[in-house]
């Protein structure tokens, strides 16, 4: 990992204060380097309909050049341009000093009333990759655990959303472990389209005055379900296979925790392989499948008893948007069908042909205080 100092081209500018402040994270060394500049390209459109005196788009990129840290604004005659803050030598993205670094120059330049962040790059809600324990963020062999992400964040002002421009980002253990860090995670639990957000719808959302982190998922949303063709024809130029989009209030997911941990105990009790087939996996590669519909969980060990619709009381105040289109397409099994019963929170659950990723689940916070250590289920 290179933690090199951050190298500033000229004086540092005053900090400029507007109604809102967006920087988006582009960990782009990757596979994803192509789609990199085409998103930007996006960007600056989705610019031309935002007041770029008031607001502020920040782009920090590590793709397959030099990382460097970029405002899109406008000259005087209101053409988007690039206005560079700062270049980097090579360093790794993935690492929470260095993107700690990256946010306090962001936000303290660039004071404003609301802030928001957008985390582009690979992920994989909270399962293992070599040596971490859930990541999100793939700097060529680096990835950046949730619990790190947490630790850079702290640094942040208080962000409006954190919106995931990456697979598998809406699970229940990572909003649990981001809690803290923002009022809502907007995502998907599934993979999402090939060429991400559509940034020149998704853009102007963002800078909403109200209820921003609803308009981005509904941008996201429509933009995709328009021109839904049940992956006939699809390309990244023309995306036919659909998306998935929640949105989840951060602030109600304690409470959440509280009533899931009231569920499990009483209706799982020691070690068992459970019966999934009425539950929706948003994960369709066959030999992984590690995420599953929470809220059909909980309905599948209760029956959809009494238990079950005090518990979806607390849930439905976490997930206040969640649409998606009647199928999805994946990279490892083509489209598939998103059940309708579907309610847009994946989980983890555990099984007994998994060993080590149930041992790693033990490490995250939901685990901790959902319930699981009281079901018995992972007692030797």
């Amino acid at each position: 990992m290179l933690l090199a100092a951050c190298q500033q081209d000229g004086p540092t500018p005053e900090p400029s204060v507007g109604s809102r402040t967006v920087l988006v994270y582009m960990i782009a060394q990757n596979s994803l380097a192509p789609l990199a500049s085409a998103d930007i390209e996006e960007m600056k459109e989705g610019m031309r309909q935002v007041d770029a005196t008031s607001g502020n788009l920040l782009v920090y990129i590590d793709d397959y050049s030099a990382p460097r840290l970029i405002r899109l604004g406008k000259d005087k005659k209101g053409k988007v341009v690039e206005e560079t803050i700062e270049n980097y030598p090579e360093q790794n993205s993935a690492d929470a000093n260095v993107m700690k670094k990256v946010i306090s120059t962001a936000f303290n330049q660039y004071k404003a009333e609301k802030y928001g962040m957008v985390f582009w790059s690979h992920g994989e809600g909270w399962i293992p990759s070599p040596a971490k324990t859930r990541w999100f963020g793939q700097d060529g062999n680096n990835y950046m655990d949730i619990a790190d992400l947490h630790a850079a964040l702290q640094v942040a002002p208080d962000l409006d959303f954190l919106f995931f421009d990456a697979c598998f980002m809406e699970a229940v253990e990572v909003a649990y472990a981001l809690r803290d860090c923002g009022s809502y995670l907007i995502s998907s639990p599934t993979e999402i389209p090939g060429p991400g957000a559509p940034y020149q719808t998704v853009v102007p959302a963002m800078f909403s005055a109200e209820n921003a982190a609803l308009k981005i998922a509904s941008c996201y949303y429509d933009y995709y379900q328009s021109r839904y063709n049940d992956g006939i024809g699809m390309s990244n130029e023309d995306w036919t296979g659909g998306v998935s989009v929640g949105v989840a209030k951060m602030s109600e997911l304690e409470n959440l925790a509280v009533a899931t941990s009231k569920v499990l105990p009483r209706y799982i009790t020691g070690k068992q392989n459970f019966d999934l087939s009425g539950v929706m996996c948003y994960d369709r590669r066959t030999d992984k499948q590690y995420y599953y519909d929470l809220d059909r969980f909980i309905y599948q060990i209760t029956a959809g008893n009494g238990d079950y619709d005090s518990w979806r009381e607390a849930f439905d105040k976490v997930m206040v948007y969640w649409k998606s289109t009647p199928r999805n397409y994946s990279a490892y099994a083509g489209m598939f069908t998103m059940n309708q019963d579907a309610k847009g929170l994946s989980t983890y659950i555990p099984r007994m042909s998994a060993p080590s990723l149930n041992t790693s689940y033990q490490q995250t916070e939901w685990y901790k205080v959902s319930g699981w250590a009281d079901t018995g289920w992972y007692k030797n």
